[in-house]
């Protein structure tokens, strides 16, 4: 012993033992049913269920489960639990249904007025095309209208004169070249 009182040899660390399949099995069949003891009573962690040591297989005979099945079966447990969709019933899932809806409720919101402001984008870049085409429409139409528009007042202003518009076309005359002294 040294002076804390411990020995000096290695002692093995003191840890619980293991329970064997029998002794969960009494520990399960005695322990009250989870309803019956009152909720301030109960402890957080969940009591220990028996590991099964042989179960059915398909074809009706027993099959003994190894570690490694157990392994593999503890591992996937949460997979499992969330494809049989047991833990949407649960009072926790229930409790926030109302943010669920609401969440569920703006996302399709945001989709909508998404889908409506694309709608409205692809309605205005149509009514701005069609306003310039009908701008150039009627510009080229103005345009028209003003050639005639002239052409009829020059041939009201000729008849007022008492011209006309001459039929033959113009000649040309030739130049004439003075002589300077």
């Amino acid at each position: 012993m040294n002076i804390f009182g411990k020995s000096n040899k290695r002692q093995k660390p003191k840890a619980n033992r293991r329970i064997t399949p029998e002794e969960r099995l009494v520990r399960n069949i005695t322990a009250p049913p989870r309803e019956e003891t009152p909720r301030h009573r109960r402890s957080s962690k969940g009591h220990a269920k028996p590991l099964p040591t042989e179960t059915n297989a398909p074809n009706g005979s027993k099959v003994r489960t190894t570690r490694i099945g157990q392994g593999f079966a503890r591992a996937f447990a949460p997979i499992r639990h969330s494809l049989t969709g047991e833990w949407l019933g649960g009072p926790e899932v229930i409790r926030h249904l109302p943010f669920a809806g609401f969440i569920v409720l703006l996302m399709l919101g945001y989709t909508f007025l998404e889908y409506q402001y694309e709608y409205d984008e692809r309605a205005i870049k149509e009514g701005r095309r069609e306003l310039q085409n009908l701008r150039h429409h009627e510009q080229s139409l103005r345009g028209r209208f003003e050639s005639q528009l002239q052409r009829s007042r020059l041939d009201e202003d000729m008849a007022d004169i008492g011209l006309s518009a001459p039929v033959a076309p113009p000649t040309t005359l030739p130049a004439t070249t003075h002589d300077s002294p």
